[in-house]
C-alpha cells in the first residue's frame, strides 16, 4: 500500500491506497475467474465487424450503451440482455465484448456454456466424483454478471428446464444481471428470415427449449435483442473480419 497525498484534504492523516502492482493482480484475478474461453478472448465491441448490416449495427450499439450505462443496463427495469439470433451472427462475440468491457473497469463477470453447465452437473452424479451440485452452480448464482452462452442447446428434458429455472430464478429475484445468448428463436414458428433473404430453421423454439414459465420471467429479466446476418464462421475467421470504426 502507498500513503494517498496529504495535500487531498489540509489536515486529514494521509489515506491508504492500493498500489499499482496490487491493482494489476486484482485485475488478473477477476480475468482469471470469468473464465472466458480462449477462442473468444480477443472478442471486443470495437472489433465485432458489422458488414454495413443494420441488425448488427443496432445489437453493437445497444452492447455499447449497456456498457456505457451499466449498472444502468437498456432498461429501468431489466438488466440483463438475450442476444438470439442464427448461428455464426456474433452472439458470443457481442456478449464477451460486454463483459470484456466491464471487466476493465473492474466489475466481475463470469462465462458459463449452457451444455458444458448440464454436462457438469450430470457428472456430479458419479459417486467418484468430488463436486456436488451445489460446488458447480453456486459461482454461477452468485456471480456480479453471468454471460449464458447457447442457451437452450440439446434435448430440453424436464432436468435441464429445472436447473435452468433455479439458476435464472435466483439471479432474477437477487436483480443479478445475466446476458445470455441463443440460437432459438423467440417466436412461435422455428423459422428465421435473415435480412439477405435466406431462412434458418431451428430445431426448436425459446418456449420449447425453457418452458413458457422461464421465458416469461426471461421477458422481466432482460432486453432482447435480435442477432441477424450471415454466418461469420463461413466467411472466414474473425481475426481477419474488418473491425468496426
Amino acid at each position: 500500500m502507498i500513503p494517498a497525498s496529504a495535500a487531498d484534504a489540509p489536515g486529514a492523516l494521509p489515506r491508504a491506497q492500493r498500489c499499482a502492482c496490487q491493482l494489476a493482480d486484482a485485475g488478473e484475478k477477476l480475468a482469471a475467474q470469468a473464465a472466458i474461453p480462449a477462442r473468444y478472448k480477443h472478442c471486443t465491441l470495437e472489433n465485432f465487424a458489422t458488414e454495413s448490416n443494420p441488425g448488427l449495427q443496432s445489437a453493437r450499439l445497444q452492447a455499447a450503451t449497456y456498457v456505457k450505462n451499466y449498472p444502468g443496463g437498456l432498461d429501468r427495469d431489466r438488466n440483463g440482455l438475450v442476444f438470439a439470433g442464427p448461428p455464426g451472427t456474433g452472439k458470443t462475440h457481442l456478449a464477451v465484448a460486454i463483459a470484456q468491457a466491464l471487466l476493465e473497469r473492474d466489475f466481475a463477470c463470469r462465462f458459463c456454456d449452457y451444455r458444458d453447465l448440464l454436462k457438469r452437473i450430470q457428472a456430479t452424479f458419479d459417486p467418484a466424483n468430488p463436486a456436488t451440485e451445489s460446488t458447480v452452480v453456486q459461482p454461477l448464482l452468485a456471480a456480479e454478471i453471468l454471460i449464458l452462452d447457447d442457451l437452450g442447446v440439446g434435448r430440453a428434458t424436464e432436468w435441464a428446464q429445472e436447473t435452468l429455472h433455479y439458476l435464472l430464478n435466483h439471479r432474477y429475484s437477487q436483480k443479478l444481471p445475466t446476458i445470455i445468448t441463443t440460437n432459438l428463436p423467440d417466436a412461435d414458428s422455428r423459422l428465421t428470415r435473415l435480412p439477405n433473404g435466406s431462412e434458418f430453421k431451428a430445431d426448436a423454439t425459446l418456449v420449447d427449449a425453457v418452458g413458457a414459465r422461464l421465458r416469461s420471467r426471461l421477458n422481466e429479466m432482460c432486453v432482447f435483442i435480435p442477432v441477424l446476418g450471415g454466418d461469420f464462421r463461413r466467411q472466414g475467421t474473425a481475426a481477419t473480419r474488418i473491425p468496426v470504426n
